[in-house]
């Protein structure tokens, strides 16, 4: 089987800091008319917004991995479709952030190897499994988590990434608000 890396199901959360771009045009506009404090206010402000919206990021992946984590433990392999929860798929539920901080994709990093090797352990009586954290590498690493979410062949669409998702963007944005207000008292 090909890698289907590009199809695991994420879920995306993003803070733009577009909104300071015109503040600081205004703050710059402030300074030209003689008024140099406003640049300097402008500054400790965004410091300070930026320095928010990345706890705020790390806080909402780490929510995300929770929710997920619920979702897929009260869900996944209740079907008909024979699957036998090894636990792997719920424990490679991993947030990736962006370089900058300010974003955040939460998706489950397990393939089809990595359960077969829960399996095996589980056979021998290891009670205790890792958690998979990482893009495998391999050219033919199948992510199951891709046919759990929407479905193949006659494994019916077990979602759990979606509905978390949903879940915790409801009250997002609000907590972002009140994040800002915060920050910037």
């Amino acid at each position: 089987m090909p890698n289907n890396y590009d199809e695991i199901p994420r879920v995306n959360f993003e803070v733009r800091m577009y909104e300071f771009e015109k503040l600081r045009m205004v703050a710059e506009r402030l300074a030209q008319m003689g008024m140099p404090e406003a640049m300097a206010e402008y500054n400790r402000e965004y410091a300070r917004a930026k320095a928010a919206s990345k706890i705020f990021i790390r806080n909402a992946g780490a929510e995300e991995v929770d929710e997920a984590q619920k979702v897929e433990r009260q869900k996944v392999g209740h079907s008909k479709s024979g699957y036998v929860p090894t636990g792997t798929l719920q424990g490679s539920i991993t947030p990736q952030f962006s370089k900058n901080g300010m974003k955040v994709s939460v998706a489950p990093l397990a393939t089809a190897q990595d359960a077969a090797a829960a399996r095996k352990k589980i056979a021998q009586g290891v009670k205790k499994l890792k958690n998979v954290n990482r893009p495998s590498r391999s050219e033919d690493a199948y992510y199951y988590g891709v046919a759990v979410e929407f479905g193949k062949g006659h494994n019916p669409k077990e979602p759990f990434m979606k509905p978390s998702g949903e879940k915790v963007a409801a009250h997002l944005d609000q907590k972002f608000i009140e994040t800002m207000k915060e920050a910037l008292e």
